[in-house]
């Protein structure tokens, strides 16, 4: 019988030990030396309030954590999320004159997993153990999931989602003369009929404003029990599911009841409506006064409520803000690099972020921390409107479940086609009654074949033929 040696012995056991410190991945354990600093390149597109945060905070991990462990963290913020998106995908095919991918990017999961199929993302499980990654809050982890893998490739950093906002001191007047309710608020229908009570009582003033349009395709159809963008074949978008939502945003804006702009906070400020549907990391830009001329103003509350539900609908609530993933690289890089997302998304960090800016942390033991979030709100904008929004998300969280989209091959270009036609149709119609209007054509007669059900029918066919296309151009 061959004879084992003790150094071929001495050899296992030294491999055995490298294999079990890299426990929490495929990988081994090279790390940073804190005498020979590496610099970690971050890419995001916070701005103004939330980039000066966010700035504080990477200052602070380069003077302590970094410093120890020899990592530095080198930050470059972009306008929007738009323009850094088109960045990165230009240096990730590496066009003349884009620059060189950064270690770390904030961005969308659609477009994050564009980006993989050219330029890999490294898999979090290579450098989060399982006990890591648990301390999320497990849908804010899935957006970050591809085709149903169970990979993650991307890590949340702070979440926002979409709130009604009311301006509540003019609301109890209407309240008062109308009777209107306020739970009619909670679904997208009571919603509608509270528009036409207040468009009636106003003298034709709008209630209500969207200041995104974000996904509420995606939202309303999944609290129909429709999720279109699953990536599990082609999408399914009944003609039943769409009827309620054409309902739901296309007639109230044809009718005058919504008028939704970019800043809809101005309409408020400005008294021509009382309230809009946001995100609550806005918060603290809503008006605390309304301003109906030079000589009339007065004092106004926030009042933050969950995002509507179509009635016997789901409670699905959207979750907004971007997530952060890192390119691969090498194995020092890399680690760096998640060693500083860990940092930022442990609660002391995170929350001192997440709430100054009107965010949420995304840890689970951060999310339960109501106190610790509440005592955070920054004293600048609107502080009480802010806790209002925090109070509100909190007891949303509470109830709705957050909805994930998932990323899957076509998925950027299907969501963006299905997320954005029945805007486009709302503004298309919008524009032709301006038109008319201008043109002289009579009241009664400018909007009549807009609200006809051959519209919706032309709409919707016109919706799904095209989403099919390219369902059926994905297999060719």
């Amino acid at each position: 019988m061959r004879r084992i040696s003790k150094y071929t012995i001495i050899a296992a056991l030294v491999l055995m030990t490298v294999v079990s410190l890299g426990g929490c991945g495929k990988r081994g354990k090279k790390v940073p030396d804190p005498k020979s600093p590496v610099v970690i390149t971050l890419w995001h597109s916070y701005n103004a309030v939330v980039k000066m945060q966010f700035d504080k905070l990477v200052q602070e991990f380069n003077d302590t954590v970094g410093m120890n462990e020899g990592i530095i963290i080198d930050a470059k913020g972009y306008g929007s999320s738009d323009e850094l998106e088109e960045v990165l995908y230009a240096s990730a095919n590496r066009v003349i004159g884009a620059e060189p991918l950064p270690d770390i990017f904030s961005s969308y999961p659609d477009s994050a997993y564009r980006l993989d199929k050219i330029a890999p993302l490294v898999s979090l499980e290579e450098y989060f153990t399982g006990e890591e990654l648990g301390k999320y809050r497990p849908e804010f982890l899935e957006e970050g999931m591809w085709d149903h893998s169970g990979v993650h490739k991307m890590v949340p950093v702070a979440k926002s989602t979409e709130l009604l906002f009311l301006n509540k001191t003019d609301w109890e007047r209407f309240s008062a003369d109308t009777g209107a309710s306020m739970e009619l608020l909670g679904t997208w229908e009571g919603l509608a009929k509270t528009a036409q009570m207040y468009y009636e009582w106003s003298g034709g003033q709008p209630f209500l404003g969207m200041n995104y349009y974000n996904d509420f395709a995606v939202i309303t159809a999944a609290q129909l029990g429709e999720n279109v963008l699953s990536g599990s074949g082609k999408p399914v978008y009944s003609k039943e599911t769409a009827g309620r939502v054409w309902d739901a945003y296309y007639i109230p804006h044809i009718m005058g009841w919504y008028e939704s702009r970019v800043y809809n906070q101005d309409g408020v400020k400005s008294g021509k409506m009382i309230a809009y549907i946001g995100s609550s990391a806005g918060a603290g830009f809503f008006p605390d006064e309304v301003i109906k001329d030079e000589n009339k103003s007065y004092p106004v509350e926030c009042l933050c409520l969950p995002y509507p539900v179509f009635q016997n609908g789901e409670k699905y609530m959207t979750q907004r803000g971007a997530n952060m993933g890192v390119f691969a690289s090498d194995e020092v890089r890399e680690r760096a690099a998640c060693e500083f997302l860990k940092w930022f998304t442990q609660p002391e960090q995170n929350i001192r972020f997440a709430v100054s800016t009107g965010y949420l942390p995304v840890e689970q033991e951060a999310l339960s921390s109501v106190p610790e979030l509440l005592r955070n709100v920054d004293d600048t904008g609107n502080a009480a409107a802010i806790t209002s929004g925090i109070n509100a998300y909190l007891e949303a969280g509470r109830q709705y479940a957050f909805y994930a989209k998932k990323a899957f091959d076509g998925s950027y270009e299907l969501n963006k086609v299905f997320g954005e036609s029945l805007e486009k149709k709302t503004a298309e119609s919008l524009a032709l009654m301006e038109k008319r209007i201008l043109n002289g054509e009579k009241e009664d007669v400018v909007q009549k074949d807009l609200l006809e059900e051959d519209c919706f029918y032309r709409w919707y066919d016109s919706l799904i033929k095209e989403m099919a296309g390219m369902t059926d151009g994905e297999k060719n």
